[in-house]
């Protein structure tokens, strides 16, 4: 059982407490992203900035979040706790908004909203979604539903919250105030025991049950016993010897070697990994080899060479790849969407109503996806196909929405099929590579996603102020969601590429073991 590994309650106690404390860190984090783009609108009226140029804070976020995310899984992990890390995190995303009151113009946003939070972010994050599975097995599901859950309902309050701060004390005084939200987390992130703090109960408890080994068996008073004055003050006893079956306990960090457990550690980020989509949360079980490398010689290199690099040779897997990156793009209308939607002259409080909506329809839809996937007569594939198309035709009318009612009804049907791919890749993926390549096609997918975004949320904005309107900007995220039909399409042809393929490998092994025995 997990718990007889960990040491630490499953399912159970101190689980629950846990589990608050992500829902906690993924509402106060998750829901200021979602509504970055009621920021997004004041800075470019604030220092008069292009689009291009301001997109660059977000989109520059997103690679420093990857490229602290990475080590901070694969390798930070197995030398601190998530508490050390969150912690650390908090102090970086409370430090950038609150240096960011001090702007004076879109460069110094860039190093404190995309370099010092992206890596705040980077910190704070991930871990959570790791301790989040060391203590749930069977209700795993359902703990990662309300983790979810926080961040939906972050989704819709931070907007308000926002929208008011920006009313009142102007956008630095709600820069200000975010900066003390974020020291709340500071509170939930203290919560996050490590799993490996009830080792020493666990260790306490199998020294007691070593003891029971030893205990003295006594017969009848005429025989002779370890303990004499036990036989002695219990003359008329007779007990049977029954064989006392030895149960060890392991805990995380132990080897499988008994005699050395304390002394070797397990290389084991991934195996309560969980996807850190800032939208969707599903943790999946993984199985790293047990390193037998003692942990003050452990070297960062020997994680990667942990790592399986041959999910690059699969053919589907580059076609899943390729097709999730043009998939993700049409999510990026979030934002935009404050932007574009005072472009088209809507009022501030229209605009506060159609983030909430968008909001809503987001998590509405990874849910509704996610329900779908689980019927075995449906594919994932095919509902990323449907999404996709209707995103991609929805997309290429945006120049017609004249009135407050045609955003809302296009909003909520965007907001509806854009978070599709977030909510179905995990599973897909682990079908494709299985479950112990899915560490290393998990880091390639963070890279693809983070190069991505990188490059399209600038490129967005360019078109912007190249046009002088967002509709152009739509038809380009629109046109990558029906190029990912395609691509989703063409999986059957993948799959056939990969069968021949390990076919031919199988049969050039039978023919050299064949040739060596002749």
């Amino acid at each position: 059982m997990v718990e007889e590994k960990l040491g630490n309650p499953v399912d159970r106690g101190w689980s629950w407490v846990i589990l608050a404390a992500c829902s906690s860190i993924s509402f106060l984090h998750i829901g200021s992203l979602k509504a970055f783009g009621l920021f997004f609108v004041e800075f470019l009226e604030m220092f008069d900035a292009s689009v291009s140029v301001t997109s660059l804070i977000f989109s520059l976020q997103n690679v420093f979040y990857a490229l602290v995310a990475l080590p901070v899984l694969s390798i930070g992990i197995n030398f601190q706790s998530s508490r050390c890390f969150c912690v650390f995190g908090a102090i970086l995303c409370t430090l950038a908004y609150a240096l960011s009151t001090f702007a004076m113009n879109v460069e110094f946003l860039i190093c404190t909203l995309s370099i010092v939070f992206g890596c705040g972010s980077g910190f704070l994050f991930p871990p959570t979604l790791v301790i989040l599975g060391r203590y749930f097995q069977k209700r795993r599901g359902f703990a990662n539903g309300l983790a979810m859950a926080g961040a939906c309902l972050g989704g819709l309050v931070y907007p308000l919250f926002i929208r008011f701060s920006i009313d009142e004390y102007g956008v630095r005084g709600a820069l200000l105030l975010l900066s003390g939200i974020y020291m709340h987390v500071f509170v939930a992130a203290s919560l996050l025991t490590p799993p490996e703090k009830y080792k020493s109960k666990t260790v306490t408890n199998r020294q007691e049950n070593e003891k029971l080994l030893h205990t003295p068996i006594v017969k009848n008073r005429n025989i002779t016993t370890p303990n004499a004055n036990l036989s002695s003050s219990l003359p008329n006893i007779q007990l049977k010897q029954e064989p006392i079956k030895k149960r060890r306990t392991m805990t995380i960090s132990e080897d499988a070697q008994p005699g050395e457990n304390h002394r070797h550690k397990v290389s084991n980020f991934s195996q309560y990994l969980s996807n850190i989509s800032l939208m969707s949360i599903s943790t999946v079980d993984l199985n790293f080899q047990k390193s037998t490398v003692l942990k003050k010689e452990l070297r960062w290199f020997d994680y990667i060479k942990a790592m399986d690099f041959s999910v690059l040779k699969q053919t589907e897997f580059v076609l899943f790849l390729v097709s999730f990156c043009f998939s993700a793009i049409p999510a990026i209308m979030n934002v935009f969407l404050p932007a574009f939607a005072r472009e088209m002259g809507r009022t501030d409080s229209e605009i506060l109503v159609l983030v909430c909506i968008i909001g809503f329809m987001d998590f509405l839809g990874r849910v509704v996806t996610g329900f779908l996937s689980d019927n075995p007569r449906i594919r994932s594939s095919h509902i990323i196909v449907i999404t996709m198309f209707a995103l991609g035709t929805l997309a290429q009318f945006a120049r017609f929405l004249n009135s407050f009612w045609a955003f809302c009804v296009f909003v909520t049907l965007y907001g509806f099929f854009a978070g599709s791919p977030f909510a179905l890749f995990s599973s897909m993926m682990s079908k494709i590579v299985g479950i112990e390549k899915f560490p290393t096609a998990y880091a390639f997918l963070i890279l693809a996603q983070t190069c991505t975004f990188a490059t399209t949320i600038p490129f967005s904005g360019y078109l912007r102020d190249l046009t002088g309107s967002y509709f152009v900007s739509c038809h380009y995220l629109g046109t990558n969601a029906l190029i990912s039909v395609v691509l989703f399409l063409l999986e059957p042809l993948a799959q056939r590429m990969d069968r021949k393929r390990n076919l031919h490998e199988q049969t050039s092994i039978v023919r050299a073991d064949t040739a060596s025995k002749r």
